[in-house]
């Protein structure tokens, strides 16, 4: 999974690894995290697994940057156990649409990639191509398009719910990402309740953990009205 806290400041603790000039921090828990989700594979499938995860994510995070290099923001990436971020050491004030331009590049980047790569699979330009090409094929596809779609779910924090969270403030101001917020917390519920009756302890830990944050949020936003007044 990935999201985006759009406006999150400073640099990674440890400076060192650089991709395309953006300081690159990556969590060992990361890998852990992609081990998990890919299930029970022998050993040489699961590091083919484990890295086209990384350079999924990588590719994701690198969407998010250039996007926010071009308005003029300096990226960083971080690849942490519950996906990537991406954060900004020169941090500006954007637009409702240069926030939407922003979030929606990661998923974009994954859609071109794993799109990409199913229409070449299913125009038949891989038929007769090995077994072992075609199952790396199934996880390009898988981790790129797949995750591509459902970081879209209009769920803070990920994509989907930073670019509902925009259109929503575009109409209704800052109560529309009050909005945004509780539209997150009813979908995780739901989403969490699904994944309970049906074991998914991944999604289920997901789920708690966007809940939480989000009801943290959503009291941050009261405390913020209860002392400056009404919301615009």
């Amino acid at each position: 999974m990935d999201y985006e806290p759009q406006q999150l400041q400073g640099e990674p603790e440890r400076r060192g690894l650089e991709i395309f000039g953006f300081p690159l921090r990556i969590d060992p828990f990361f890998f852990f995290t992609a081990w998990i989700i890919g299930g029970r594979q022998d050993l040489q499938w699961m590091l083919v697994w484990i890295a086209v995860v990384f350079a999924g994510v990588l590719a994701h995070e690198l969407g998010h940057a250039f996007a926010g290099q071009r308005l003029g923001m300096q990226p960083w990436i971080r690849l942490t156990a519950f996906g990537g971020m991406t954060g900004w050491l020169r941090p500006r004030a954007l637009t409702a649409r240069q926030q939407i331009f922003v979030s929606a590049a990661g998923p974009a980047v994954g859609i071109a990639i794993g799109g990409g790569v199913l229409v070449l699979w299913l125009s038949g330009v891989l038929a007769g191509a090995p077994p072992q090409v075609l199952r790396v094929v199934e996880f390009i596809v898988w981790v790129n398009l797949g995750w591509a779609v459902l970081n879209l779910l209009p769920i803070l924090p990920m994509d989907g719910g930073h670019i509902a969270a925009s259109l929503a403030e575009m109409v209704a101001g800052r109560n529309g990402r009050v909005a945004a917020r509780v539209l997150s917390i009813v979908l995780t519920v739901l989403i969490g309740l699904w994944a309970l009756a049906t074991m998914q302890l991944w999604i289920l830990i997901l789920c708690a953990l966007f809940t939480y944050v989000n009801v943290q949020a959503l009291r941050a936003e009261a405390a913020a009205r209860g002392s400056s007044g009404p919301l615009e």
